[in-house]
């Protein structure tokens, strides 16, 4: 009797990510990914049973880390809408490690049909919704979303250069600007 085979799924995942950093996104397949994480097809399969499902797991893994910081900010501050923008945008600010798999996450999701960006529209609608908009306030926090998802597309995708130093004035100037 052999040992039981255990499949790192977040190994998986990083193999996945080097994947289309090297390659493209338009290249991200089950075999590829077996051949990075040198394990067999039928490893990744087990893990992920369809290419949908890896791809899920990747966009996951972005935002649930995120998420992680949003929620200490929340548990200090209290469960408001202001208080989950302000995670968000914390979690952006320190998050410049995640930049790249977070764009990759993104690129490979949106490369899908439109029924697949469902996991987006649902996370920001759900942040968006808190909001009461009709008020100042409200729209200050909204902005500062806006603020700091448009700063991420610009250095996520290289659109423009964004330094360490500069990334983090951005969002401590979107957090005091805004926020508080």
């Amino acid at each position: 009797m052999g040992r039981k085979q255990t499949i790192d799924r977040d190994a998986l995942l990083d193999a996945a990510e080097r994947v289309v950093m090297r390659e493209g996104a338009g290249q991200l397949t089950i075999d590829g990914v077996a051949a990075e994480a040198g394990v067999s097809k039928g490893g990744v399969l087990y893990a992920f049973p369809t290419k949908d499902a890896l791809i899920d797991a990747m966009f996951g893994r972005v935002f649930a880390a995120g998420d992680r910081i949003a929620e200490a900010v929340v548990a200090r501050s209290g469960d408001t809408p202001e208080a989950r923008i302000s995670g968000h945008v914390e979690a952006s600010r320190d998050a410049a490690d995640t930049m790249t798999e977070r764009s990759i996450a993104l690129i490979v999701n949106f490369m899908r049909s439109p029924q697949y960006r469902a996991s987006a529209n649902e996370y920001y609608g759900k942040l968006l919704g808190q909001l009461d908009t009709s008020t100042p306030r409200g729209r200050k926090v909204r902005l500062a979303l806006l603020a700091a998802e448009g700063a991420f597309l610009l250095r996520g995708f290289d659109f423009h250069p964004i330094g360490e130093d500069e990334w983090r004035d951005i969002h401590d100037d979107i957090l005091d600007l805004l926020l508080r």
